[in-house]
């Protein structure tokens, strides 16, 4: 018989206009964490500039819209950031992603906004499993261009055709 290692558990919330797939959210997030040997709870949340820049403000002292935040669970209680009841062991932490400065960043990088959204997934997710581009040599921007080559595109697209 064989065995699957269990499927990551992906919440997503989606605050903004822009539409993106869940099940292709899901889909790049657990491959990331399969590629990382991780497995656990990750939420990620889509949200205005205005909420991004308050969540920026309060938890990282910046009082400005950016394009990811990252919560990892470990780090809930020193910056009082809330994790869900009963998950404690599971729960990886939070994707906070800002699609419309993620927008203005493809715009001006000439990309794709699910190309820059799904670096962005990534990004994120290896901040929440212990990865930090300010204090490593690289490392980490290393590990994201390999991932990104390793994941691919999510099947059937990120983005609601509307949108694409």
């Amino acid at each position: 018989m064989v065995r699957h290692p269990p499927m990551p558990e992906v919440e997503v919330t989606n605050e903004t206009r822009y539409r993106f797939r869940e099940e292709a959210v899901a889909q790049i997030v657990g491959r990331l964490l399969a590629a990382e040997d991780a497995d656990g709870v990750v939420a990620v949340a889509f949200l205005d500039e205005e909420a991004v820049a308050e969540l920026n403000g309060r938890y990282r002292g910046h009082a400005e819209s950016t394009d990811v935040l990252s919560f990892p669970a470990g780090d809930a209680e020193e910056a009082d950031w809330p994790e869900p009841d009963g998950l404690e062991d599971e729960f990886l932490g939070d994707v906070v992603i800002c699609p419309a400065v993620a927008e203005r960043h493809a715009l001006e990088d000439e990309i794709a906004l699910a190309e820059e959204i799904r670096r962005l997934l990534v990004h994120g997710g290896l901040h929440l499993l212990g990865y930090d581009h300010v204090a490593d040599d690289g490392e980490m921007r290393a590990r994201e261009t390999a991932l990104l080559e390793q994941i691919g595109e999510p099947e059937g697209g990120l983005l609601e055709a509307e949108r694409r």
